[in-house]
Order: C-alpha cells, then sequence, then structure tokens
C-alpha cells in the first residue's frame, strides 16, 4: 500500500474484527466502512475519507488523522488517545464518551459534534470551528 499512486478503496466494506495497526492509509476511502472496534492503533489516515464510517469502540491511539475527513462518522466509545487530528473534518460526528486524552485537534472543523461524555484530559484544542448540537459538556480533567 505504500507504492506511489496506489489507494486503498474500502468503501462500505466490513472490517470488524481486524487488527489494522500501524497501517498507512493515506488518502484512502473507507466510506461508510463498518470498523467496529477494529485496532487502529498508529495508523496513519493523512487524508483519508472516513465519511459516515462506524468507528464504534475503535483503538485509534496515536492515529494520524491529519486531514481526515470523518464527516457523519460515528466514534461512541472510540479511543483516539494522543492522535493527531489537525485540520481534520468532524462534522456531524457521534463522538459520545469517546476518549481523547492527549490528543490534538486543530484547526478542525467540529460543527454538529456530539461529545457528551467525551474524555478531553490533556487534549490540545486550539484554532478549531466550533458548534455543538450538545449542551452537556465533554469531561474535562487537568
Amino acid at each position: 500500500m505504500t507504492e506511489e499512486g496506489y489507494s486503498l478503496f474500502g468503501i462500505e466494506h466490513d472490517f470488524r474484527g481486524a487488527d489494522l495497526s500501524g497501517g498507512d492509509f493515506t488518502k484512502a476511502w473507507f466510506t461508510q466502512a463498518v470498523l467496529v472496534n477494529v485496532r487502529l492503533t498508529g495508523a496513519i489516515f493523512y487524508r483519508a475519507d472516513l465519511q459516515s464510517a462506524d468507528l464504534t469502540g475503535a483503538d485509534l491511539t496515536g492515529a494520524d488523522l491529519v486531514r481526515a475527513n470523518l464527516g457523519g462518522a460515528a466514534l461512541r466509545s472510540a479511543r483516539l488517545d494522543s492522535a493527531d487530528m489537525t485540520k481534520a473534518s468532524l462534522q456531524g460526528v457521534d463522538a459520545s464518551g469517546a476518549s481523547f486524552r492527549g490528543t490534538r485537534i486543530m484547526g478542525a472543523s467540529l460543527f454538529g459534534v456530539d461529545m457528551r461524555g467525551a474524555d478531553l484530559t490533556n487534549a490540545v484544542l486550539f484554532q478549531n470551528t466550533l458548534r455543538s448540537q450538545s449542551m452537556k459538556p465533554p469531561l474535562c480533567r487537568a
């Protein structure tokens, strides 16, 4: 998958139970893919399209989601600790109960994001465009 010009097309595929840790999915397409409880630690999703993907319970610890399109994705109870989400699009994402401990969320679009019960302990949030539908604040501990 590291050959120049190659891109993975996982559109609408079901990856449940897979361990894709450390994979390089730069510019890959996972639109409407099922990635429930998939292990994706340290995976690279630079400029990947994960629009409407179901990442419920997925482990994205240390993942590179820079400029990734996660619009409409389900990140319920997902683990995104220490991930880099710089300039990611998170419009309409359900991240309720997700863990963002130490995650970099900078210059991201966060319109309509549901982060009820999310853990943002030590997360870096800077210059984001934010408009949340949820009135209940995420869990923030210093």
